[in-house]
């Protein structure tokens, strides 16, 4: 199927390794021992972690308090068998770490609970079990806005971790305008900057320089978030936040993108599928380093996937995994970081399984995914060492035009609270029309 037709379906509906199978035990993955505040899979058989709203696939994980809005997690257990999760809620201050909110008052019922709508795959190389769940419900109904992490963990051992996953909770307190502008300045056709005001007549801001803290995310996003920012004018009921330096991200370009959303024959960006008696395979086509190629318009998913099969009848129970091979051509190898592939697949980090290596023989970087059947968007994005935010312009390249969202979250600590409140949240498209 054609690339853009597919794109407007979703739109609508919304160097080679050995041929055996990725290990699916359950010991610890890169685990340090430490309890991660952020997107953190803590075993290997854990695949396709996925939470957004249930009534939208490509939603932020978000939801406004006291709303009927709920959350849908999705996950695969490739042990294949029956496993007894719980799951629980962990209230953080808005840098992520965890505030004085205790479990016991964060919720109202229960402070955890048992995960009990479970599937075993069906017709599929690669054994399963998934798991879903949708919350908040009446058992364990959330009472205060700001950040939270949702704990997985087995045999209702809460230091038995599976996997954490980020969610917001916010309060429609403030009124936030919002626009993308072009810079001023060298990088005036590279980047996006992002400018906007806040109006206070509805909720009270008594120190908006030290109390209100801004966050504004690329594409959902957290290792490049903008914080920190301060109102360069406080009139009446408006902040004003418009800046030339500390509110400006690299545009980057649009994400590429591959469809196996049937494994019954090859899309446009794969060069071949591989049969083999036990796993499915594809390599896709090579892909281009991009950073002197001028931009195009080329639909894309703003960095997520979707999981689908067109192979059978449920997505959930019947979509394969299948072992996906990526190629850069490139003279040379770097030597001041690495090479990952990179977007939702990789919720947005830089994880090791997903690390390029160089091959001398290939004269490029090759690396593979374990993912199961979908549609995916992704890009290569370069881990400079020591640093903790992932560039995507030295492989993709960067451009003021590039279409991406940005999400603005405002949070506030009142004076007799000890918590930040999510007060506020807007979402706009660049470019601005």
């Amino acid at each position: 199927m054609h690339k853009v037709s597919f794109f407007t379906l979703i739109l609508v509906s919304i160097g080679c390794l050995p041929l055996v199978a990725p290990a699916q035990s359950s010991i610890d993955w890169g685990n340090d021992g430490q309890m991660h505040y952020d997107d953190h899979i803590y075993r290997k058989n854990i695949r396709s972690v996925q939470l957004h709203q249930t009534t939208w696939n490509f939603s932020p994980p978000l939801l406004e308090l006291g709303s009927n809005q709920k959350l849908q997690l999705d996950f695969d257990d490739l042990d294949g068998d029956y496993k007894s999760y719980y799951y629980t809620f962990i209230h953080c201050d808005a840098d992520w770490t965890p505030s004085d909110i205790s479990p016991y008052d964060c919720v109202q019922g229960f402070t955890s609970d048992f995960m009990n709508n479970y599937a075993y795959s069906f017709g599929t190389y690669q054994k399963y079990t998934h798991y879903r769940l949708v919350f908040p419900g009446q058992a364990m109904k959330i009472v205060y806005s700001g950040n939270y992490i949702l704990k997985i963990y087995k045999d209702n051992n809460p230091d038995s971790i599976i996997f954490t996953k980020r969610f917001m909770v916010y309060e429609n307190m403030l009124n936030i305008h919002a626009r993308e502008k072009q810079p001023i300045g060298e990088d005036m056709f590279s980047k996006q900057e992002i400018v906007f005001s806040i109006n206070t007549s509805q909720y009270r801001i008594a120190d908006p320089f030290s109390a209100l803290k801004i966050f504004i995310l690329q594409n959902g996003r957290w290792d490049n978030a903008i914080s920190g920012i301060q109102p360069q004018f406080v009139q009446d009921t408006a902040l004003q936040y418009f800046q030339d330096d500390g509110n400006i991200f690299d545009g980057g370009n649009q994400f590429r993108n591959f469809d196996m959303t049937s494994l019954r024959y090859n899309t446009e960006h794969i060069e071949a599928m591989i049969k083999n008696p036990n796993l499915e395979e594809l390599q896709l086509k090579k892909d281009v380093p991009r950073p002197t190629i001028p931009y195009s318009v080329d639909p894309d998913i703003h960095g997520q996937y979707l999981l689908l099969t067109k192979d059978a009848d449920s997505t959930p129970i019947n979509a394969d995994y299948v072992i996906v091979h990526f190629y850069v051509p490139m003279d040379s190898a770097f030597t001041t970081g690495n090479l990952y592939i990179f977007g939702g697949l990789s919720d947005w980090q830089c994880k090791r399984e997903l690390m390029m290596h160089y091959d001398e023989k290939e004269k490029g970087y090759v690396g593979t995914a374990y993912l199961k059947q979908g549609y995916y968007d992704y890009q290569y994005a370069f881990l400079k060492n020591g640093a903790k935010a992932a560039d995507v312009t030295l492989i993709e390249g960067n451009h003021m035009e590039t279409e991406n969202i940005y999400t603005i979250y405002a949070y506030y600590r009142e004076l007799t609270l000890n918590y930040d409140k999510l007060v506020g949240v807007r979402t706009i498209h660049a470019p601005s029309n």
